[in-house]
């Protein structure tokens, strides 16, 4: 009996290894930045507090009831500094701010025009909430701007109009949430935005509670999810050159064949998973929570390593063994990733 218990406990492990191996041992060993460039920035993304003008259904409460404080600017420019003492020249520094809604910040100018002063790039991401002159005022302190399409709170009309202002001078993207209820509401805005020059566009699949579990869509609305390049994506026209920090990543075979795609697309495709990998995040971006307590990554794979506030902060030096069943985040699923 003892022997069929270890023989049974035996096969079980090996069929969940073979299980396990099977999952990690995708086509591809290794994801890298699609574009060279962004491999020359160092990243940070940071939610700087939890004040929102939205209440958004699909976003969790914490995100957006105000009740966290804001960090304060002192905080801020000690982290800026160990930063970049810790990473060094070698790298571009670009910090994206978000919340909350980030243009609610009470030092938010002041805080951009110290990044600017330390040769940082800064990008944010908002819901476009804000008045056409605040955007017209903030416009030359800014490099990128994300802004989020919420169909459950935005106005359509004055988001367009925030978006073709930034755009003039602003690299610019736009993400509609898509909520199943108002899923060709979006799609009808996004098809309109694709005519807006020097732009880039992405319909998000939406996860509930930022789990792995996408919300309930259609068929013929993941096909959309799918197909968003070849629907939207390739029809804009570009009239400049747009710098970006993070975009599409290449997942390279050991032949050196190599396959485009973008964070939605894994999420979409449900192949956002890579546990049993060593993953960059710490290495060429951190992210910073609403408590200023600083990570490698929104999944905090690897555990806390310190606050902004803090006088000395021991940053990593190398990759971290992912453990997570899936990578929820797209900031964190555009960092290199290996699998040897």
């Amino acid at each position: 009996m003892v022997f069929l218990l270890s023989l049974g406990r035996e096969i079980n492990y090996q069929l969940n290894m073979f299980s396990f191996l099977r999952r990690a041992h995708p086509s591809y060993t290794r994801l890298e930045h699609a574009d060279p460039a962004h491999k020359d920035f160092f990243v940070v993304n940071w939610c700087l507090g939890n004040t929102c003008n939205y209440s958004c259904s699909y976003c969790p409460e914490s995100l957006h009831n105000g009740s966290k404080d804001w960090i304060d600017l002192e905080s801020i420019k000690s982290f800026v500094s160990q930063v970049q003492r810790h990473y060094g020249k070698k790298w571009r520094y670009y910090f994206v701010f978000t919340g909350g809604e980030i243009t609610l910040y009470r030092d938010f100018i002041p805080m951009l025009e110290h990044l600017h002063e330390r040769n940082c790039k800064v990008g944010i991401i908002s819901n476009g909430s804000r008045s056409l002159d605040f955007w017209q005022k903030i416009r030359p302190l800014l490099d990128h701007v994300c802004l989020s399409f919420h169909p459950e709170s935005a106005k359509a009309d004055h988001f367009f109009a925030v978006a073709k202002l930034l755009s003039e001078s602003v690299r610019v993207h736009l993400n509609f949430m898509m909520t199943p209820e108002h899923f060709y509401e979006c799609y009808e805005l996004a098809v309109k935005a694709k005519e807006m020059p020097n732009i880039s566009i992405a319909l998000q699949p939406l996860l509930v509670e930022f789990s792995n579990q996408m919300y309930r869509y259609t068929d013929t609305q993941k096909k959309i999810f799918d197909e968003q390049d070849a629907l939207i994506v390739k029809h804009i026209k570009r009239t400049r050159t747009l710098e970006s920090y993070r975009g599409r990543m290449a997942m390279v075979k050991k032949t050196g064949e190599r396959t485009l795609r973008s964070a939605h697309q894994f999420i979409s495709a449900r192949e956002n998973r890579w546990d049993g990998w060593r993953c960059h995040i710490g290495l060429e971006q951190l992210v910073v929570n609403m408590d200023g307590k600083i990570y490698r990554g929104w999944c905090a794979e690897g555990g806390e390593i310190g606050h902004v506030a803090d006088a000395k902060i021991k940053f990593p030096r190398k990759p971290v063994l992912c453990a997570r069943d899936h990578c929820h985040c797209n900031f964190d699923i555009t960092a290199t990733k290996e699998f040897r």
